[in-house]
Protein backbone atom coordinates (compact mmCIF):
# COMPACT_ATOMS: atom_id res chain seq x y z
CA UNK A 1 0.00 0.00 0.00
CA UNK A 2 2.82 2.67 1.02
CA UNK A 3 4.94 1.81 -1.90
CA UNK A 4 2.02 2.25 -4.61
CA UNK A 5 1.15 5.56 -3.03
CA UNK A 6 5.11 6.07 -3.20
CA UNK A 7 5.46 5.23 -7.06
CA UNK A 8 2.09 7.62 -7.75
CA UNK A 9 3.76 10.50 -6.37
CA UNK A 10 6.79 10.05 -8.49
CA UNK A 11 4.69 9.80 -11.64
CA UNK A 12 3.07 12.81 -11.20
CA UNK A 13 5.95 15.01 -10.20
CA UNK A 14 7.43 13.96 -13.92
CA UNK A 15 4.59 14.39 -15.66
CA UNK A 16 4.76 17.93 -14.44
CA UNK A 17 8.38 18.69 -15.14
CA UNK A 18 7.88 20.07 -19.04
CA UNK A 19 11.17 21.08 -20.61
CA UNK A 20 10.89 24.60 -21.63
CA UNK A 21 11.53 25.37 -25.37
CA UNK A 22 14.49 27.68 -26.16
CA UNK A 23 12.62 30.64 -28.67
CA UNK A 24 14.94 33.77 -29.82
CA UNK A 25 13.95 37.06 -28.52
CA UNK A 26 13.92 39.67 -31.23
CA UNK A 27 15.43 42.72 -29.66
CA UNK A 28 17.86 45.39 -30.97
CA UNK A 29 21.53 43.91 -30.24
CA UNK A 30 22.93 47.72 -29.40
CA UNK A 31 21.23 50.93 -27.61
CA UNK A 32 22.86 54.59 -28.17
CA UNK A 33 21.38 57.21 -25.77
CA UNK A 34 22.66 60.73 -24.90
CA UNK A 35 22.50 61.24 -21.11
CA UNK A 36 18.62 62.70 -19.75
CA UNK A 37 17.32 60.17 -22.84
CA UNK A 38 14.85 57.77 -22.01
CA UNK A 39 13.77 54.88 -24.31
CA UNK A 40 11.64 52.10 -24.37
CA UNK A 41 12.04 48.33 -26.52
CA UNK A 42 8.27 46.49 -27.23
CA UNK A 43 9.00 42.96 -26.83
CA UNK A 44 8.33 40.69 -29.65
CA UNK A 45 4.43 39.77 -29.95
CA UNK A 46 4.81 35.80 -29.17
CA UNK A 47 6.82 37.15 -25.85
CA UNK A 48 4.87 39.76 -24.39
CA UNK A 49 1.51 37.61 -24.72
CA UNK A 50 2.03 35.15 -22.39
CA UNK A 51 -0.37 35.83 -19.27
CA UNK A 52 2.82 34.42 -16.88
CA UNK A 53 5.32 36.28 -18.21
CA UNK A 54 8.86 36.47 -16.73
CA UNK A 55 11.47 38.93 -17.49
CA UNK A 56 14.52 39.58 -15.73
CA UNK A 57 18.04 40.88 -16.36
CA UNK A 58 20.76 40.11 -16.10
CA UNK A 59 24.11 42.26 -15.71
CA UNK A 60 26.99 40.14 -14.54
CA UNK A 61 28.63 40.72 -18.05
CA UNK A 62 28.84 44.55 -16.79
CA UNK A 63 31.99 45.07 -14.48
CA UNK A 64 29.81 46.13 -11.00
CA UNK A 65 31.90 49.00 -10.37
CA UNK A 66 31.55 50.93 -6.84
CA UNK A 67 29.62 54.21 -7.35
CA UNK A 68 29.78 55.50 -4.25
CA UNK A 69 30.20 54.37 -0.47
CA UNK A 70 26.55 52.44 -0.35
CA UNK A 71 25.85 51.94 -4.25
CA UNK A 72 27.34 49.56 -7.06
CA UNK A 73 26.83 49.86 -10.49
CA UNK A 74 24.36 47.10 -10.83
CA UNK A 75 22.25 49.04 -7.71
CA UNK A 76 21.87 52.01 -10.49
CA UNK A 77 21.17 49.59 -13.54
CA UNK A 78 18.93 47.66 -11.34
CA UNK A 79 16.72 51.24 -11.23
CA UNK A 80 17.60 52.39 -14.93
CA UNK A 81 16.74 49.25 -16.81
CA UNK A 82 12.94 47.84 -16.00
CA UNK A 83 9.82 45.76 -17.53
CA UNK A 84 6.42 47.35 -17.84
CA UNK A 85 4.34 43.90 -17.74
CA UNK A 86 1.06 45.31 -18.50
CA UNK A 87 2.55 46.99 -21.55
CA UNK A 88 5.34 44.12 -23.02
CA UNK A 89 8.15 47.41 -23.00
CA UNK A 90 11.61 47.29 -21.64
CA UNK A 91 12.19 50.87 -20.00
CA UNK A 92 15.82 51.98 -20.27
CA UNK A 93 16.29 55.93 -18.37
CA UNK A 94 19.87 56.98 -19.12
CA UNK A 95 19.30 59.67 -16.02
CA UNK A 96 19.56 56.94 -13.82
CA UNK A 97 23.13 55.77 -14.70
CA UNK A 98 26.36 57.39 -16.40
CA UNK A 99 28.13 58.15 -19.56
CA UNK A 100 30.40 55.11 -20.62
CA UNK A 101 33.85 55.46 -20.34
CA UNK A 102 33.35 58.54 -17.34
CA UNK A 103 36.24 58.72 -14.70
CA UNK A 104 34.55 59.52 -10.96
CA UNK A 105 36.61 63.03 -9.80
CA UNK A 106 35.56 61.79 -6.58
CA UNK A 107 36.65 58.30 -6.48
CA UNK A 108 38.61 57.83 -9.49
CA UNK A 109 35.97 54.49 -10.25
CA UNK A 110 35.69 54.13 -13.92
CA UNK A 111 32.40 53.26 -16.01
CA UNK A 112 32.76 50.16 -18.12
CA UNK A 113 32.40 51.55 -21.72
CA UNK A 114 29.14 49.90 -22.62
CA UNK A 115 26.14 48.43 -20.26
CA UNK A 116 26.12 44.37 -21.21
CA UNK A 117 22.71 43.12 -20.04
CA UNK A 118 20.98 39.88 -20.94
CA UNK A 119 17.47 40.19 -20.98
CA UNK A 120 15.60 36.66 -19.97
CA UNK A 121 11.97 35.83 -21.04
CA UNK A 122 10.80 32.83 -19.74
CA UNK A 123 6.23 31.44 -19.34
CA UNK A 124 5.50 28.45 -17.75
CA UNK A 125 2.01 28.51 -19.63
CA UNK A 126 3.81 28.23 -22.98
CA UNK A 127 6.56 26.29 -21.85
CA UNK A 128 9.41 29.10 -23.36
CA UNK A 129 12.00 30.93 -22.50
CA UNK A 130 14.33 33.23 -24.04
CA UNK A 131 17.87 35.22 -23.74
CA UNK A 132 19.01 38.20 -25.65
CA UNK A 133 21.64 40.06 -24.65
CA UNK A 134 21.51 44.25 -25.23
CA UNK A 135 24.45 46.78 -25.09
CA UNK A 136 23.90 49.98 -23.88
CA UNK A 137 25.45 52.69 -24.51
CA UNK A 138 25.34 56.26 -22.65
CA UNK A 139 27.12 59.29 -23.98
CA UNK A 140 27.33 62.71 -22.42
CA UNK A 141 24.83 65.92 -22.89
CA UNK A 142 25.89 68.62 -24.33
CA UNK A 143 25.63 71.66 -22.28
CA UNK A 144 24.38 75.14 -23.34
CA UNK A 145 26.00 78.26 -22.72
CA UNK A 146 23.31 81.22 -22.61
CA UNK A 147 23.83 83.72 -25.25
CA UNK A 148 26.19 81.79 -27.50
CA UNK A 149 25.56 79.76 -30.86
CA UNK A 150 25.21 76.16 -29.24
CA UNK A 151 24.58 74.76 -32.67
CA UNK A 152 28.02 75.56 -33.53
CA UNK A 153 30.93 72.32 -33.18
CA UNK A 154 32.80 74.56 -30.39
CA UNK A 155 30.61 78.08 -29.27
CA UNK A 156 32.62 81.41 -29.02
CA UNK A 157 32.25 84.98 -28.50
CA UNK A 158 34.91 87.97 -28.34
CA UNK A 159 34.92 89.76 -25.21
CA UNK A 160 36.06 93.56 -25.07
CA UNK A 161 39.12 94.29 -22.52
CA UNK A 162 37.36 96.65 -19.77
CA UNK A 163 33.95 94.57 -20.02
CA UNK A 164 32.72 91.49 -18.16
CA UNK A 165 33.20 88.25 -18.86
CA UNK A 166 30.16 86.32 -16.86
CA UNK A 167 28.57 83.17 -18.94
CA UNK A 168 26.10 81.42 -17.66
CA UNK A 169 25.32 77.19 -18.05
CA UNK A 170 22.52 75.76 -18.72
CA UNK A 171 21.91 71.99 -18.61
CA UNK A 172 18.52 71.56 -21.08
CA UNK A 173 16.31 69.09 -20.12
CA UNK A 174 18.86 67.32 -17.10
CA UNK A 175 17.30 66.84 -13.40
CA UNK A 176 20.38 69.56 -11.39
CA UNK A 177 19.29 67.50 -8.23
CA UNK A 178 21.96 65.28 -6.73
CA UNK A 179 24.46 67.18 -9.40
CA UNK A 180 27.54 69.58 -9.01
CA UNK A 181 28.55 72.30 -11.51
CA UNK A 182 32.79 71.87 -12.43
CA UNK A 183 35.58 73.25 -14.45
CA UNK A 184 37.15 70.18 -16.05
CA UNK A 185 40.40 72.08 -17.29
CA UNK A 186 40.43 74.13 -14.42
CA UNK A 187 44.31 73.77 -13.98
CA UNK A 188 45.45 74.74 -17.15
CA UNK A 189 43.36 77.95 -17.03
CA UNK A 190 44.43 78.84 -13.23
CA UNK A 191 42.23 81.56 -10.94
CA UNK A 192 41.46 83.82 -13.98
CA UNK A 193 38.47 81.60 -14.60
CA UNK A 194 35.69 80.77 -11.68
CA UNK A 195 32.65 78.76 -11.05
CA UNK A 196 29.97 79.91 -9.04
CA UNK A 197 26.84 77.58 -9.28
CA UNK A 198 26.43 77.53 -12.97
CA UNK A 199 27.94 81.22 -13.38
CA UNK A 200 31.61 80.80 -14.82
CA UNK A 201 32.94 84.02 -14.32
CA UNK A 202 36.56 85.55 -15.88
CA UNK A 203 38.47 88.14 -13.73
CA UNK A 204 39.42 91.42 -14.34
CA UNK A 205 42.59 90.72 -15.30
CA UNK A 206 42.00 87.82 -18.31
CA UNK A 207 43.52 88.39 -21.42
CA UNK A 208 46.68 90.44 -22.26
CA UNK A 209 48.48 92.17 -19.06
CA UNK A 210 48.79 95.03 -21.51
CA UNK A 211 45.22 94.69 -23.06
CA UNK A 212 46.56 95.09 -26.58
CA UNK A 213 46.61 91.62 -27.66
CA UNK A 214 44.18 88.70 -28.40
CA UNK A 215 44.21 85.65 -25.87
CA UNK A 216 42.00 82.97 -26.13
CA UNK A 217 40.57 80.34 -23.67
CA UNK A 218 39.55 76.68 -23.83
CA UNK A 219 37.29 76.30 -21.57
CA UNK A 220 35.48 72.73 -20.35
CA UNK A 221 32.39 73.27 -17.76
CA UNK A 222 30.99 69.96 -17.08
CA UNK A 223 27.64 69.18 -14.88
CA UNK A 224 28.48 65.96 -12.30
CA UNK A 225 27.20 63.61 -10.54
CA UNK A 226 28.85 61.45 -8.03
CA UNK A 227 32.05 62.99 -9.45
CA UNK A 228 31.29 61.38 -13.27
CA UNK A 229 30.94 63.83 -15.93
CA UNK A 230 27.27 63.52 -17.36
CA UNK A 231 27.18 67.04 -19.66
CA UNK A 232 29.69 68.99 -20.89
CA UNK A 233 30.72 71.51 -23.38
CA UNK A 234 34.30 73.00 -24.37
CA UNK A 235 33.77 76.70 -25.23
CA UNK A 236 36.18 79.34 -26.40
CA UNK A 237 36.48 82.90 -25.14
CA UNK A 238 38.66 85.44 -27.10
CA UNK A 239 39.51 89.05 -25.37
CA UNK A 240 40.17 91.12 -27.90
CA UNK A 241 41.52 95.06 -27.56
CA UNK A 242 39.01 97.96 -27.15
CA UNK A 243 38.13 99.44 -30.82
CA UNK A 244 38.18 102.54 -32.08
CA UNK A 245 36.19 103.64 -34.31
CA UNK A 246 35.24 107.12 -35.21
CA UNK A 247 35.78 109.97 -38.59
CA UNK A 248 39.23 111.17 -38.05
CA UNK A 249 42.74 110.43 -37.26
CA UNK A 250 44.28 107.96 -34.53
CA UNK A 251 48.01 108.01 -33.79
CA UNK A 252 48.42 104.66 -32.09
CA UNK A 253 52.21 106.09 -30.31
CA UNK A 254 51.01 109.22 -29.08
CA UNK A 255 47.40 107.66 -27.89
CA UNK A 256 46.27 110.83 -29.49
CA UNK A 257 42.82 111.10 -30.99
CA UNK A 258 41.30 113.83 -33.60
CA UNK A 259 37.71 113.81 -34.60
CA UNK A 260 36.78 114.87 -38.09
CA UNK A 261 33.00 114.10 -37.64
CA UNK A 262 31.15 117.50 -37.91
CA UNK A 263 32.30 118.57 -41.10
CA UNK A 264 30.91 121.73 -43.24
CA UNK A 265 29.70 121.43 -47.10
CA UNK A 266 28.13 122.91 -49.53
CA UNK A 267 24.22 122.41 -50.34
CA UNK A 268 23.50 120.32 -53.49
CA UNK A 269 27.18 119.52 -54.26
CA UNK A 270 28.57 116.34 -54.54
CA UNK A 271 30.74 115.44 -51.65
CA UNK A 272 32.99 112.20 -50.25
CA UNK A 273 33.75 111.65 -47.05
CA UNK A 274 37.61 109.98 -45.54
CA UNK A 275 37.41 107.00 -44.55
CA UNK A 276 36.60 106.62 -40.66
CA UNK A 277 39.37 104.99 -38.62
CA UNK A 278 38.85 101.59 -37.56
CA UNK A 279 41.63 100.62 -34.90
CA UNK A 280 42.86 98.00 -34.54
CA UNK A 281 42.61 97.87 -38.48
CA UNK A 282 43.16 93.94 -38.72
CA UNK A 283 39.58 94.26 -37.12
CA UNK A 284 38.79 95.82 -40.66
CA UNK A 285 35.72 94.02 -42.54
CA UNK A 286 32.51 96.06 -43.96
CA UNK A 287 30.75 99.14 -43.65
CA UNK A 288 27.12 99.86 -43.98
CA UNK A 289 24.90 102.95 -43.09
CA UNK A 290 22.56 102.89 -40.27
CA UNK A 291 20.13 105.51 -40.37
CA UNK A 292 20.20 109.21 -41.53
CA UNK A 293 18.46 112.33 -39.23
CA UNK A 294 17.79 115.73 -40.50
CA UNK A 295 18.14 117.93 -37.37
CA UNK A 296 17.13 115.53 -34.83
CA UNK A 297 14.55 113.92 -37.31
CA UNK A 298 14.59 111.06 -39.28
CA UNK A 299 15.38 111.55 -42.77
CA UNK A 300 14.68 108.98 -45.62
CA UNK A 301 17.45 108.20 -47.88
CA UNK A 302 14.68 107.66 -50.79
CA UNK A 303 16.75 108.21 -53.86
CA UNK A 304 19.97 107.36 -52.30
CA UNK A 305 21.63 110.32 -52.46
CA UNK A 306 23.93 109.09 -49.19
CA UNK A 307 25.78 106.15 -50.08
CA UNK A 308 28.80 104.50 -48.55
CA UNK A 309 31.70 102.38 -49.52
CA UNK A 310 31.47 99.28 -48.30
CA UNK A 311 35.41 98.68 -47.92
CA UNK A 312 36.41 101.97 -47.02
CA UNK A 313 33.54 103.57 -45.15
CA UNK A 314 33.60 106.72 -47.10
CA UNK A 315 30.01 108.57 -47.12
CA UNK A 316 28.77 110.05 -50.49
CA UNK A 317 26.56 112.29 -51.23
CA UNK A 318 25.37 112.89 -54.62
CA UNK A 319 25.21 115.90 -56.49
CA UNK A 320 21.05 116.79 -56.20
CA UNK A 321 18.57 120.10 -56.29
CA UNK A 322 16.82 117.83 -53.35
CA UNK A 323 17.86 118.25 -50.43
CA UNK A 324 17.61 121.31 -47.94
CA UNK A 325 19.88 123.39 -45.30
CA UNK A 326 20.42 121.61 -42.06
CA UNK A 327 22.92 119.22 -40.05
CA UNK A 328 22.71 115.61 -41.70
CA UNK A 329 23.99 112.77 -39.13
CA UNK A 330 24.83 109.57 -40.93
CA UNK A 331 25.20 106.84 -38.52
CA UNK A 332 27.47 104.28 -39.95
CA UNK A 333 28.38 100.70 -38.30
CA UNK A 334 31.59 98.80 -38.82
CA UNK A 335 30.90 94.55 -39.22
CA UNK A 336 34.41 93.66 -37.72
CA UNK A 337 36.23 90.39 -38.52
CA UNK A 338 35.33 89.08 -35.28
CA UNK A 339 31.27 89.37 -35.99
CA UNK A 340 31.47 92.35 -33.35
CA UNK A 341 29.75 95.50 -34.79
CA UNK A 342 30.53 99.38 -33.72
CA UNK A 343 28.90 102.55 -34.54
CA UNK A 344 29.97 105.93 -35.09
CA UNK A 345 27.96 109.16 -36.59
CA UNK A 346 29.12 111.65 -39.29
CA UNK A 347 28.04 115.06 -39.39
CA UNK A 348 27.31 116.92 -42.32
CA UNK A 349 26.14 120.47 -42.24
CA UNK A 350 24.70 121.93 -45.29
CA UNK A 351 24.23 125.43 -46.46
CA UNK A 352 24.01 127.40 -49.45
CA UNK A 353 27.55 129.00 -50.18
CA UNK A 354 29.65 126.96 -48.47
Amino acid sequence: MVLGMVLSISACKKNEDIPLNQVPIDLPGSLSLVYGDQQEILLPENIRNASDLQIRFDFNATENVQINSSTRLHDKLTEAVTIEKNTGKIHVNSTLLYPNGAVSASSGSKIPQSYKITVVASSAEKAFEGRQSIEIEVTPAKLNIKGLDNEAAIPFTYVLYGNPANFELEAPGILLEGTTWRIENSTSLGAEVTLKSNQLQFSASAGDPNKKAEKAYDVVPSLQKDGFSVALRSFRVIFMPQIKFFYGQYYADLDLTILLNQLHIALSNGYKSTPPTLYPQDYKSTFEIVSIEKDNKAFENIDDIFTIDSKTGSVSVKKNSVLTEGAYKVTVKALTTTGLGFTTTLTLNMSKGE
